[in-house]
């Protein structure tokens, strides 16, 4: 009998060493389950906070739009905060995603988790039964059949923890699609109050301010590259007139078309600017001063020749390597004057 039982020791050494390895191993994925569960938390905590944020500068941008009542750089600045809100909002899907993604990883991780466990679980059955064949040894059995059910018990832990993190993936899911068709709103919206903010509704030139602030870029692109750059400087001949003895109606229909008309006969990157009331300026790079009065013969004659009494003046100045903006724009006025003086139309 005592060889007998050395025989059955030996095997059921060999399984408590088995179990004990997969207890390790289970242990080692129950500390990596825990560790992704406090990265995942935070990324939460993170995806919460830039929520509230974003949500803060929402309604701050609202506010300045009730309190806008027309003021144009209150607006700008609802339109700037809206375009943070949406970048905020993208970073804040891209967590979620991330969040899920790795939450579908962890689930996984706790149902290998789990099956090693019921492997173990399987194991110690065996090794009691084994055991119930020895006489000497009914606590080790008791021990041994508890340690399975401990085992089976840690097991379906596991896979409801994992069901839980899929039930998690899913919401992250779902919250970062309705974050990204926020963001995608968001963006829209920004884009929307931007080019209001920026666009002539007239002319469909950049307005005033920032028309200037790309015209300068132009302008220190080509000091910088030794490219060239013309300006020009463009009056709408008569629209006081039209607006005084036909209305202001006329006259933005006359504003409408010298828009189009411009817009029609330069390239989509030279930068046409609404200078004042019946002003314009274009900056053109890349483009010689005899390329430019050409292009601009043209824009006049297309003008008069849907109506006679429409005519525009223009002045040309072709950028030196230290000009500055206004001293570009006050060349090319000059020459607008000295146009008009010699009295020629440029009609």
């Amino acid at each position: 009998m005592g060889g007998v039982g050395q025989l059955r020791d030996h095997p059921a050494t060999d399984r408590d060493q088995t179990q004990h390895d997969q207890d390790q191993t289970g242990s080692d994925a129950d500390q990596t389950a825990s560790d992704q569960d406090q990265t995942w938390s935070d990324h939460d905590q993170t995806a919460s906070a830039s929520d509230q944020r974003s949500a803060d500068e929402d309604q701050h941008a609202a506010d300045d739009d009730l309190a806008a009542g027309g003021d144009r750089a209150t607006y700008d600045r609802s339109a700037l905060a809206r375009e943070r809100s949406s970048r905020d909002r993208a970073a804040v899907s891209a967590v979620r995603d991330e969040s899920a993604a790795a939450r579908l990883r962890t689930a996984d991780e706790r149902d290998q988790a789990a099956a090693l466990r019921d492997r173990g679980a399987q194991g110690r059955d065996e090794l009691a039964r084994l055991h119930d064949l020895q006489d000497d040894r009914d606590a080790s059995r008791e021990d041994i059949s508890l340690r399975a059910k401990r085992d089976r018990a840690r097991a379906a832990a596991d896979r409801a923890k994992a069901a839980d993190d899929r039930t998690r993936a899913a919401a992250d899911r779902e919250d970062a699609a309705r974050e990204r068709a926020e963001a995608l709103r968001h963006r829209t919206e920004s884009a929307d109050d931007l080019r209001f903010a920026t666009t002539d509704e007239l002319t469909g030139a950049w307005t005033r301010r920032f028309g200037l602030e790309e015209a300068s870029r132009e302008l220190e692109r080509a000091h910088r590259t030794g490219a060239s750059l013309v300006l020009a400087f463009i009056d709408v001949d008569g629209l006081k007139q039209v607006n005084d003895s036909q209305g202001h109606l006329a006259g933005d229909t006359l504003l409408q078309l010298v828009g189009e008309t411009l817009r029609a006969n330069v390239r989509a990157y030279d930068v046409i600017v609404r200078y004042g009331g019946d002003e314009l300026l274009c900056a053109m790079p890349n483009l010689s001063a005899p390329d430019a009065r050409a292009r601009f013969e043209k824009i006049a004659a297309v003008l008069t020749a849907a109506d006679a009494k429409h005519s525009v003046t223009f002045g040309l100045a072709e950028a030196e390597p230290a000009d500055s903006l206004q001293e570009l724009i006050a060349r090319a006025d000059a020459d607008l004057l000295d146009a008009r003086r010699s009295g020629q139309s440029n009609g």
